[in-house]
């Protein structure tokens, strides 16, 4: 299995369990889209990981005159995590989860640049779209709440939505463990 077909597998799978739950549990899906922006622990947990793994690619990012700095990143990230949860504690869920979306497509842009098949446009698309999304939540946050609630807003649209995105997800994991 290449490195493009665990990662599309792993979000195929991850998108595959919300909208699977927005398509057969609305209710329960709507419980939790109402919750999740201000939920604390879903943000400290969310959040450590993107820093984490922000961390860890300036560690291994080639900084030239700067080298010298990168032991500092053992001292400055768990420190910037506490900050978060401090300073950051409003709406720290999507933003978390915007700084994710911006992280994730990353390996999967490269991943898929050098892949042969021409369905990687597909993961390209995937990635970009993403993007945008995360930086949406990065600057405003509120939006996931907006957007929750015009999904969730009834039964039917949740089923729809959610439908769809099964859809969606399992055309994911089908080219994760067929094509790539």
């Amino acid at each position: 299995m290449s490195d493009l077909a665990i990662w599309t597998l792993g979000l195929g799978v991850v998108l595959l369990s919300l909208h699977g739950c927005c398509a057969f549990a609305p209710e329960k899906a709507r419980a939790v889209a109402l919750a999740f922006p201000r939920h604390k622990w879903a943000g400290r947990i969310l959040s450590t990981i993107a820093l984490l793994w922000a961390a860890w690619l300036l560690y291994e990012m080639p900084m030239g005159r700067f080298d010298n700095l990168k032991p500092w990143l053992y001292v400055i990230t768990p420190v910037t995590i506490g900050m978060s949860f401090v300073y950051m504690e409003e709406l720290l869920a999507p933003r978390a989860l915007g700084g994710l979306m911006l992280l994730y497509p990353g390996p999967v842009l490269l991943l898929a640049r050098l892949h042969e098949s021409r369905l990687s446009l597909v993961m390209t698309v995937v990635a970009y779209i993403l993007v945008i999304k995360g930086i949406a939540l990065l600057l405003s946050p509120y939006l996931f709440r907006k957007a929750a609630m015009r999904i969730v807003a009834s039964n039917g649209m949740c089923r729809v939505m959610g439908s769809v995105g099964v859809a969606v997800d399992l055309l994911l994991v089908i080219l994760a463990l067929t094509v790539y």
